[in-house]
C-alpha cells in the first residue's frame, strides 16, 4: 500500500514539461506541456469526465492533445481548453482530480493519446453528430472524430 501512494504523490506533482506525441500515424507531432497545463489538462478532465473512470479521462485529454496537435483548432492547450463553449470550465477552480486523473495523465504523458478524436458530448447530446463522425462510446460519453472530408 504505501508504494501505491508514493506512486499517486509522484502522480500529482509534475514539476517538469513533458512532451506528448499522439499515436497515429504520420506526420506524428509533439506538444509540450508545462506544468500549468497539466493542471488543467488535471482539472478539465476531472470536470468533464471525473465520474467516467480512467479510460474516459484519458479520451478527454486525448480530445485536448488532438485538437492541438490540428489545425482547425487553437495551438495551445490552455486555449483549446478555454475556447467559447467548448468544454465546462466553469468549476475548474474547484476541480479536485482523483487519482484516475492523475492515472489518465500519466497515460497521456506516456504518449498513451487516443488518435483522432476531436470531441465529445454525452450520450444524450446527440448534438454532434451532425458535425463530427462518432467514433466510440466510453461510459456516458460519445468520442468523435472530424467529417471526412
Amino acid at each position: 500500500m504505501k508504494k501505491c501512494v508514493g506512486l499517486l504523490c509522484a502522480l500529482a506533482i509534475i514539476s517538469q514539461p513533458f512532451c506528448v506525441q499522439a499515436r497515429s500515424e504520420p506526420p506524428k507531432e509533439t506538444i509540450e506541456v508545462t506544468y500549468e497545463e497539466a493542471q488543467e489538462l488535471l482539472k478539465i478532465a476531472w470536470c468533464e469526465a471525473g465520474n467516467q473512470g480512467i479510460i474516459g479521462q484519458q479520451c478527454v485529454m486525448s480530445v485536448i492533445i488532438n485538437r492541438v496537435n490540428s489545425p482547425d483548432f487553437p495551438n495551445s492547450i490552455h486555449d483549446v481548453i478555454f475556447q467559447d463553449n467548448q468544454f465546462a470550465t466553469a468549476g475548474m477552480d474547484k476541480a479536485v482530480p482523483t487519482w484516475e486523473t492523475h492515472y489518465a495523465l500519466a497515460a497521456i504523458e506516456s504518449g498513451d493519446v487516443v488518435p483522432e478524436i476531436v470531441a465529445f458530448e454525452t450520450v444524450t447530446g446527440n448534438v454532434l453528430d451532425k458535425y463530427f463522425s462518432l467514433a466510440f462510446t466510453v461510459k456516458n460519453h460519445r468520442f468523435y472524430t472530424a467529417l471526412s472530408k
